[in-house]
């Protein structure tokens, strides 16, 4: 599943999940019914401020796919530039917190208490011997706030502040997210970071395929990750868990 950049902003995204074999359910605007995604999704509409519709949402995807094997929740925030660019005022606040703070914490509430618990239940009912894992993605692709650009004197378009403020909200709430869960051993949480200097930036389709590549080689370490480790962001375009890749 995959939410954070909706249809259909967020089809390059998906076709790279769909060509990396998942069958994927991404969420789409939830004023647009008409968007649909490339051949193997399903688009999901997400009203935003709403955790009924995050609900919803996770449902949609259970229903789909019977469990959930990876969720990728994206923070694209040069994807919301233009949206919410000029913003300046109470009421604008108070939008920025419901549609880029609250609506992540909802998805990623629903995520985990519905789908890890779907996930535990059919282990119950089951014969077989190994939980299935649900990973979890956090994406974050930053922008630079108005005072990284005068600090460093560039001429990229910055962020305003509800913005700026909101991307690192994401941030601390997804680095605490993976701390709270460590010791649970059928959920992974992964944090990925893609700045402006990452060549897979402006390439979403090549980033989805990196990330369910670089998911594969998480299963396949003989090693498990250290505490450490799991709680540091890694590099988009990282080949080796645990090599150099990562940063805080």
């Amino acid at each position: 599943m995959i939410a954070g950049k909706e249809l259909p902003d967020g089809e390059s995204f998906a076709s790279g999940a769909v060509a990396s074999g998942r069958k994927t359910i991404i969420t789409k605007k939830h004023t647009d019914e008409s968007s649909s995604g490339p051949n193997g999704t399903t688009g999901v509409e997400w009203n935003r401020p709403s955790a009924l519709s995050a609900r919803a949402v996770v449902l949609k995807a259970l229903n789909e796919c019977g469990h959930l094997d990876e969720c990728a929740i994206i923070f694209d925030e040069s994807f919301f530039i233009e949206k919410y660019g000029s913003m300046d005022g109470t009421a604008e606040n108070v939008r920025v917190i419901e549609e880029l703070i609250s609506s992540y914490q909802y998805m990623t509430m629903e995520v985990i208490n519905r789908a890890l618990k779907k996930n535990r239940m059919d282990f119950t009912v089951s014969n077989e011997t190994e939980k299935s894992k649900l990973r979890l993605v956090f994406i974050h692709k930053p922008n630079p706030s108005l005072s990284e650009c005068v600090i460093t004197k560039s001429t990229a378009k910055p962020s305003q502040p509800f913005l700026s403020t909101a991307s690192q909200a994401f941030k601390t709430y997804a680095e605490n997210i993976a701390a709270a869960h460590l010791e649970d051993e059928d959920l992974d949480i992964v944090l990925v970071n893609c700045d402006q200097t990452n060549d897979l930036y402006n390439n979403d389709r090549g980033l989805s395929t990196w990330l369910f590549s670089y998911i594969e080689t998480l299963e396949g370490l003989k090693r498990p990750l250290t505490a450490k480790q799991r709680l540091t962001w890694t590099k988009a375009g990282t080949k080796t868990p645990g090599g150099f890749g990562f940063f805080s």
